[in-house]
């Protein structure tokens, strides 16, 4: 306003004069709404920033608190619920001691009082109380509260850090195991910096002595003040830093008196979360005495050449007949060394014996393929007639001469060149392709074309039992090949011999307790039983016949009888066989079985034959047992056997061997049964025993024979008796 008044003097053409009253007075009205405009705006920014401050605090994650001097709360901010899950009015206006466990209040005291001193202090943690019980870890910081100049209480804030101290320890726990783990280790252990390749930690088989920081493991382990360079003795961290990759390399150390080692270095990249490569674990194995001893075999290894050498320099200035005795030698030594393999390859099948059959006849199969350096492989097992051939297994590098697409069985007879090992009953070797290739049906199965053919014969006494085969040799087979696979094809059989020997006495263990019961149950059963016979027989003769209990008393009589049979058959089967043998004739002995079971026979219509085809000569043997033999066989094929139907009782001599077969023409045996019809009581008949057939067995064992079960091809079962002929 003074200054328009001075302006409109001017613009008169007057001197400007002092200020009027109205002029001032119009000055102070501004001045005062001036005054008034500052204040409302300094109040209005005033309480922006309050509420800006108290928008910070109520939002605030961690505890916001104020306490007056004496250590009442005066304000909590709502995280106070959050964390402990008191609410602030609980709080207001009380000692916050209670909440703080015991053993944290002398601190808490502690630094109120160097605060109010003045003293700015670190953050620090205590730990409090929550209202479920729950102990928890705050990290909290305390400044001064000022009012006027004046300190008034203490201001500060508090952050939950209890999930942090948890994972603080767990890691804690986690690195203490770690080391632990890495002392445990053996040998030296280093962790490197993969910049400047300093050692950042080592276990105490890298250095008893706690290494100086700092240390470069180029220093420590090679003396040098700088890495390995160069091709020969190339820095393996720099290659792993290279590749990325682990490595595994040998690498020269040097000890702490400066020796070198040959140390076997395993290194493992550590990579941050962009992929570089910042630690390298380096484990450290010592092997300078194993490339000593390889330097040492290498040294050896030389010396040998060079003694090889100048003999073979001898050699090649003598004539050309001691070099043809060289190369005899060398495949001497090849022999030898194939020899080698293959009493190798006995000596392990020798240590088969409680292999099974199957696992022991694909062992000789494979190492007959692989000594004789075959492609073709077969073994065959042959009947009790060396009639029919049961082959067991072929290789597999003949596709077309697969098993489901051939039989099982192979009748010698009519079998092709393969099968004359057996006709000549010795080895036969064919080295002649266009002998092979002129002859059809070459092997079992057939279809593979063939070059040269090599079939063994075993033999078990005079029988052929087996039948091993190879073929399609690069070279012709000669007497060793003959000699390995007699060899392997003779061990075979004698574990299959052992195996069913070791089987057979486990039954006559078992069989000779079974008969210990049966025994002690017989003879308690025999005096009973005759009592009830004699006095069922009393009473009987006493008695009319037209009594209605006559018919009664005779059932009574005939059980007796079944029972009386029963026990007799247990006495049989349960006592030791004391073999009284004499010289007899095997078909009279036929021929009074057969009298004897005529009359069974003849209430079926059945017939019975015999045929007879020796020997003539009279055979050891207890006369007695052998007639219970054969007539419990013919009584079961009579059982067996429809109305009308014949039964066959034949023998013959087989090598040693005297053969009793009674064939039946039944409905057969099926095979799930077979394994348990010679087991004492085991019978499908309704009035049967069951000690029948293992009477048989009994038998034939105490005359070091057998008794096997055969399927006929005209339908029936066929009992085999096979004794010796001496």
């Amino acid at each position: 306003m003074g200054k328009d008044i001075a302006q409109e003097s001017e613009a008169r053409g007057q001197e400007p004069k002092g200020p009027t009253l109205e002029a001032v007075i119009d000055l102070l009205e501004q001045n005062s709404r001036l005054r008034e405009e500052v204040l409302e705006l300094e109040g209005a920014s005033l309480r922006r920033s309050r509420e800006k401050y108290r928008t910070l605090v109520e939002s605030s994650l961690d505890i916001v608190y104020t306490v007056d001097l004496e250590g009442k709360i005066i304000s909590l901010n709502p995280s106070f619920e959050e964390v402990t899950g008191w609410s602030a009015d609980e709080w207001i206006g009380k000692d916050y001691a209670p909440m703080i466990h015991p053993d944290d209040l002398p601190l808490l005291d502690e630094r109120r009082t160097r605060i109010l001193r003045g003293e700015v202090l670190p953050r620090a943690e205590v730990r409090v109380r929550t209202k479920s019980g729950e102990i928890k870890v705050l990290e909290f910081s305390t400044v001064p509260l000022h009012d006027n100049g004046t300190i008034t209480g203490l201001i500060g804030t508090a952050r939950d850090i209890t999930l942090r101290k948890k994972a603080e320890e767990q890691l804690i726990r986690q690195n203490n195991f770690l080391k632990t783990i890495i002392e445990s280790l053996s040998h030296p252990f280093y962790v490197l910096d993969a910049k400047d390749y300093s050692i950042v930690m080592a276990n105490s088989a890298a250095s008893p002595d706690k290494l100086p920081i700092d240390t470069k493991c180029y220093a420590l382990f090679h003396k040098e003040g700088r890495p390995c360079s160069g091709n020969e003795h190339f820095c393996p961290l720099e290659e792993i830093k290279r590749t990325k990759k682990p490595l595994i390399t040998e690498h020269i150390h040097f000890d702490r008196s400066g020796a070198p080692r040959h140390v076997e270095i395993h290194g493992y990249p550590i990579m941050n979360d962009d992929g570089e490569v910042t630690r390298i674990i380096e484990y450290i194995l010592d092997i300078s005495d194993r490339k000593r001893m390889e330097e040492d075999l290498l040294r050896a290894h030389d010396e040998l050449e060079i003694r090889v050498r100048q003999r073979t320099e001898e050699l090649a200035r003598m004539n050309a007949a001691l070099r043809s005795e060289i190369q005899e030698r060398q495949r001497a030594e090849t022999a030898l060394r194939l020899n080698e393999i293959r009493l190798e390859a006995l000596l392990e099948l020798s240590q088969m014996s409680w292999s099974s059959e199957e696992e022991v006849a694909d062992y000789v199969l494979e190492q007959q393929v692989r000594l004789t350096s075959s492609t073709i492989g077969l073994i065959g097992f042959l009947d009790e007639d060396e009639k029919i051939l049961h082959l067991h297994t072929w290789t597999e590098h003949i596709p077309e001469c697969g098993l489901p697409e051939a039989p099982a069985r192979y009748n010698i007879a009519q079998s092709g060149i393969w099968a004359d090992a057996v006709r000549q009953r010795k080895p036969v070797a064919i080295n002649e392709p266009g002998l092979l290739e002129s002859v059809g049906n070459a092997l079992p199965c057939g279809g593979a074309p063939l070059r040269r053919l090599l079939s063994i014969p075993v033999f078990d006494g005079d029988r052929i039992v087996a039948l091993a085969i190879v073929a399609n040799k690069s070279e012709d087979y000669d007497q060793s090949d003959v000699r390995q696979l007699t060899l392997l094809m003779d061990g075979m059989w004698k574990l299959i011999v052992r195996a069913h020997s070791a089987k057979m006495l486990r039954e006559s263990e078992a069989m000779a307790g079974v008969g210990r019961a049966l025994s002690s149950v017989a003879h308690d059963m025999k005096t009973p039983l005759v009592a009830i016979g004699g006095f069922a027989n009393l009473v009987r003769s006493h008695m009319p016949k037209d009594n209605p209990d006559w018919e009664k008393m005779g059932i009574i009589m005939k059980e007796t009888r079944r029972l009386e049979r029963m026990v007799g058959n247990m006495l049989d089967f349960s006592k030791p066989l004391d073999l009284q043998k004499t010289p007899e004739d095997i078909y009279g002995i036929m021929l009074d079985t057969l009298e004897i079971a005529r009359p069974i026979a003849e209430k079926r219509e059945i017939e019975l034959l015999i045929e007879f085809d020796g020997p003539t000569e009279p055979v050891l043997m207890d006369g007695a047992r052998v007639k219970q033999a054969i007539l419990n066989l013919v009584t079961n094929a009579i059982e067996a056997t429809p109305n009308g139907r014949p039964v066959r009782l034949e023998s013959r001599k087989k090598g040693r061997s005297l053969i009793v077969e009674v064939k039946d023409c039944g409905c057969g045996i099926p095979a799930e049964q077979r394994k348990d019809i010679f087991a004492p009581f085991f019978t499908t008949k309704k009035e049967g025993t069951g000690l029948g057939l293992p009477i048989v067995k009994k038998i034939a064992e105490a005359h070091q024979g057998r008794v096997e079960i055969l399927d006929n091809p005209e339908g029936g079962v066929t009992f085999r008796l096979v004794l010796p002929n001496h």
